[in-house]
């Protein structure tokens, strides 16, 4: 499995050096080490390691616990701690961070190596189940939208669809929400506050188009300055026009849902000339 980007987070160079000579040897990427809490942060976001060993004791206010704590609230990877220490509180502190690993001082090199494919084999198995079991849930959510919600809508009652429509949306964010905040994970190259709003916007697009488009919906997608747009071509649920208004505005509030997922402040509203009993849907997102 060589071949990964490894992060060294040791505070005496001297160390720092062999163990990065050491992971090199057997095959890894080691562009760089750090030195304390703040460089550690710094560099998991710059270099996305596959894995990272920290050293518990750092330099300055943070310590290493402190740093993985904060990275791990960011990005999902595997984790081994390096330290002197061998006390109940630090092995407590060391669990609520979810490591990988927890070798002491001084770190044997075949220990180092087989510590290092045990968690990154367990991380791929992990990533891999979370996948599947992500693609299962959509793929219960996509069949459910697809083939039984147009025909369920129109066999409800006048009367009754206000409620249904409540709680159809609040199993769609139940469902949606989690796999809208993963995606977005995924694609971005630093923490989601701290993008433009112009890259969150083209996020969220790219984020409803691959729904919608998963969901057999033709879609065309636009994002300049503070406008975005999406146009759906083709509407898997009614090809030809809507045969009912219901599934309209169906999709009309999964807009303004989603949208307001993004936390950006604007609207999205449907063209006038556009939607119900067209063949042609344009939604416009206005942001400041």
């Amino acid at each position: 499995m060589a071949g990964e980007t490894i992060l060294v987070v040791e505070d005496e160079g001297i160390s720092a050096i062999e163990i990065q000579e050491c992971l090199q040897s057997l095959g890894y990427h080691v562009p760089s080490t750090a030195k304390t809490g703040a460089e550690a942060i710094q560099e998991a976001f710059s270099i996305k390691p596959d894995l990272i060993l920290m050293d518990i004791t750092l330099k300055g206010d943070m310590d290493g616990i402190d740093a993985a704590t904060i990275i791990k609230s960011f990005m999902d990877v595997p984790l081994i701690y390096l330290t002197a220490l061998d006390d109940v509180e630090t092995f407590n502190r060391i669990i609520d961070t979810k490591a990988n690993a927890y070798l002491i001082k001084p770190i044997d090199e075949a220990e180092l190596r087989n510590n290092i494919q045990l968690a990154l084999k367990n991380h791929e198995t992990r990533q891999k189940e979370l996948e599947d079991e992500k693609n299962a849930g959509l793929k219960d959510v996509q069949i459910f939208m697809r083939s039984a919600l147009p025909e369920l809508v129109t066999n409800i009652p006048i009367s009754e669809r206000s409620v249904f429509l409540s709680r159809f949306m609040r199993l769609f964010e139940q469902n949606m929400k989690p796999l809208f905040h993963q995606y977005i994970k995924e694609n971005s190259q630093e923490p989601y506050d701290h993008l433009s709003d112009d890259d969150k916007m083209k996020l969220y697009l790219s984020w409803i188009s691959h729904l919608y488009e998963n969901l057999g919906f033709k879609v065309l997608t636009r994002s300049r300055g503070n406008l975005g747009t999406m146009t759906v071509k083709k509407c898997s649920w009614s090809p030809g026009r809507p045969k009912d208004v219901f599934l309209c505005l169906i999709c009309q509030s999964i807009m303004q849902l989603t949208f307001s997922w993004t936390k950006l402040p604007g609207s999205v509203k449907e063209e006038a000339t556009t939607g119900i009993l067209q063949s042609v849907c344009k939604f416009d997102y206005t942001f400041h």
